[in-house]
């Protein structure tokens, strides 16, 4: 069971991601005032959305050969036909190498994991239990264990395009429909021309929100009197990277920012390096360019990635998620200290929390992982400084910046509930003692 806590604040293409415009009225995180709102925000206390975990039962149809994948792949097509009805958010094992085992077949009214199934078995109805979810708004009102939900889903999901054609998919052609990311432009309705079915998902667990504010480790983050962090502004627009391009212009913003913010810029290795001392605290804040690293397929520069993701206690990635489909955040070694990661991507919850978790260990005890669970229309100086700044501003003010705290002024930048923190539930850290 993968335990996430999600503090949400109210919700919202990318090329192969998401982008968003650049504009020249956004504000210095780094040089405004981040004292707490306090209860002028008070509409915020009861956030909006909450975790769950569920279960999705259906049927697949299909070549034997193909059967072990229906599970993971149907869970692809719920997890689009929830989001786009902005009902729930389903993490996805699309990516995840061992999805088929996870699954549950019944067979002859008995329910066998993939390693039990009976000898010559055919293979129609399965389960796959206890994944995580986030409910928002009308959704999370009511829900509690034994809540059912349905999704409308293809019953034949390995050859929707041949069957479908276009009759199934929304009209936006900015991604190309073919299918390998049909789940991804699914919006079926009474002109969709194939067998389709009534996933049912089931909510099977809830967790009780604290009534203590949470806060990241702020005693481990600063245990060598050093706050690291790099940010990685990756290629938005197509072709060779030219200024011109969205990452180029905020990684230039967000380097004027901190200069602005008397940081200042010092000799490094890789991509710029500002720092500051904060409250008897060296604050070292990296900026990659695109020039360091493009994005999740640039593999020729993996070892940068891999530096930035060694080297750093707060990890910021502003650039396209390739849809779920890339493997580097499987890839690199992850150290064994605690780090914050800022996912800028779209659909991080989806699908980039559990391989971040697995390459940490499958354990939250040293990670806070922030990402939304939309399509991010924010760069890295909309959700990645605020964050930031806000943890900078707590090294002066007793540590007081709780992870609320921080979400608010993500979301006072960003402008909706956009991002929420997996993972903090158990953090021990208080500014007035240890909670453990």
């Amino acid at each position: 069971m993968m335990r996430k806590t999600w503090l949400a604040l109210p919700a919202a293409l990318l090329a192969v991601g998401c982008s968003a415009s650049a504009t020249d009225n956004e504000i210095n995180p780094f040089t405004q005032n981040m004292e707490n709102d306090g209860k002028e925000d008070s509409a915020y206390l009861n956030p909006d959305g909450f975790e769950v975990e569920v279960d999705l039962e259906g049927d697949v149809t299909g070549p034997a050969y193909r059967l072990a994948d229906g599970p993971a792949t149907i869970g692809q097509y719920a997890t689009t036909f929830f989001r786009k009805n902005e009902t729930m958010y389903i993490e996805s094992l699309a990516e995840d190498a061992s999805a088929d085992d996870k699954a549950e077949w019944q067979v002859n009214g008995t329910w066998y994991t993939a390693d039990k199934i009976p000898s010559g078995a055919t293979l129609k109805h399965w389960r796959l239990r206890g994944l995580n979810a986030v409910l928002l708004f009308t959704a999370r009102k009511d829900a509690k264990v034994g809540t059912e939900f349905t999704a409308t889903v293809p019953q034949k999901p390995f050859s929707v395009l041949a069957d479908a054609g276009k009759t199934c998919a929304d009209n936006d052609d900015h991604i190309g429909l073919d299918e390998s990311v049909y789940w991804y432009r699914w919006q079926p309705d009474s002109s969709c021309k194939i067998p389709l079915q009534d996933l049912k998902v089931t909510v099977s667990k809830t967790f009780t929100a604290s009534t203590k504010a949470v806060y990241p480790e702020y005693d481990q983050l600063v245990a060598d009197k050093k706050l690291t962090a790099v940010i990685m502004f990756g290629q938005i627009d197509d072709g060779a990277i030219t200024d011109d391009d969205l990452g180029m212009q905020s990684y230039s913003k967000y380097a004027k920012w901190l200069t602005e913010a008397k940081y200042k810029d010092v000799p490094t290795t890789l991509g710029k390096r500002f720092e500051k001392v904060v409250a008897g605290v060296t604050v070292q804040i990296d900026l990659y360019s695109p020039h360091e690293f493009s994005g999740l397929d640039d593999y020729a520069h993996f070892a940068n990635f891999q530096k930035a993701l060694s080297e750093h206690e707060i990890v910021a990635w502003d650039g396209h998620s390739m849809l779920g489909a890339s493997d580097f955040w499987e890839r690199p070694s992850y150290p064994s200290t605690y780090q914050i990661f800022l996912y800028g991507g779209c659909l991080g919850f989806e699908y980039y929390v559990r391989p971040i978790l697995h390459g940490k260990g499958d354990s939250w005890a040293k990670l806070d992982l922030m990402s939304s669970v939309v399509e991010v229309s924010a760069t890295a100086n909309e959700f990645a400084a605020p964050a930031i700044a806000k943890i900078v501003w707590a090294l002066e003010h007793g540590n007081r910046a709780s992870w609320r705290d921080i979400l608010l002024q993500v979301r006072k930048n960003v402008g909706d509930s956009t991002f929420g923190v997996s993972g903090v539930r158990d953090n021990c850290f208080a500014p007035g003692g240890k909670r453990c």
